[in-house]
């Protein structure tokens, strides 16, 4: 009777996560170039303002379709309003040779922007509203507005700092834990931009493209899936993520949260 108790509360707690999953509780933050660069440095009205003149133009991706980005001999920049999508460079092998994911909220190209002749490919790992910006005006502020020029090496800074905790992590950790680090950083980064209500996010990509970035095959990215969900970490669906152990994850992952935002923290 207790087994059949069980296997019914189960039933129950699935179809609730579910429903509560198919529909992720994100918050109402307003996605613009000045709002997300406002979370990485304080910015002016005036910068604000400056910010919001910026020429733009909105871009639709469909899901797998790749946009080969250079503008004047200058990466071009997009604000990832809706969707997912990745950076990819150039590549003979076989692989997509993704470098970076990028969610709502996220700045493509901007690091990339300020190297002469570096061309980038944006792959659309699902349906994508992406905001092209200005590079011209964009730089133009960078020169002359110390509160933006702040707030753009703050954000090239976290990105960068995202990419050596990753890098650590696939250097000194098994694969079941790069999986289960690589899930901690997509949840703080939802979380620093204020994206979340609760502990389930979207999480639309697949197994082949976590594996590409944490260096294991996508096979192997399922079965540390099912270990950490086994373990009771982490339940998934096939478009969400529901952390159930947050602070146990970190502790043995090593994940730091600080190590990323640190500085934005100090700052504030």
């Amino acid at each position: 009777m207790d087994k059949v108790m069980a296997a019914r509360h189960d039933v129950m707690d699935s179809k609730a996560f579910n429903n509560e999953s198919s529909d992720v509780a994100m918050s109402d933050f307003n996605i613009s170039l000045e709002s997300v660069l406002g979370l990485y440095g304080e910015l002016s009205a005036e910068s604000l303002k400056s910010l919001n003149e910026v020429r733009k133009k909105t871009v639709e991706l469909k899901r797998n379709q790749k946009m080969f980005s250079l503008c004047d001999g200058r990466a071009d920049v997009f604000i990832v309003k809706e969707g997912w999508a990745s950076l990819c460079h150039a590549s003979d092998k076989r692989g997509q040779d993704i470098c970076n994911v990028f969610m709502p909220g996220d700045i493509i190209g901007l690091r990339e922007s300020f190297f002469e002749n570096h061309d980038i490919i944006i792959l659309a790992l699902t349906n994508c509203v992406l905001e092209k910006v200005s590079v011209e005006h964009v730089h133009e502020l960078f020169k002359n507005d110390v509160s933006v020029r702040r707030a753009v090496m703050s954000y090239i800074m976290v990105n960068d700092n995202i990419t050596i905790e990753r890098l650590r992590s696939c250097t000194h950790h098994r694969s079941e834990e790069r999986v289960a680090h690589f899930l901690l950083e997509i949840y703080t980064r939802f979380c620093f931009k204020g994206l979340l209500k609760t502990n389930i996010y979207s999480f639309p990509i697949t197994q082949d493209v976590v594996g590409e970035l944490l260096g294991i095959t996508s096979v192997h990215v399922s079965r540390c899936m099912t270990a950490l969900e086994q373990k009771k970490f982490i339940r998934k669906t096939r478009s969400s993520i529901k952390l159930l152990k947050p602070e146990e994850m970190a502790k043995s992952t090593g994940f730091d949260g600080d190590f990323i935002y640190g500085h934005i923290r100090l700052d504030g």
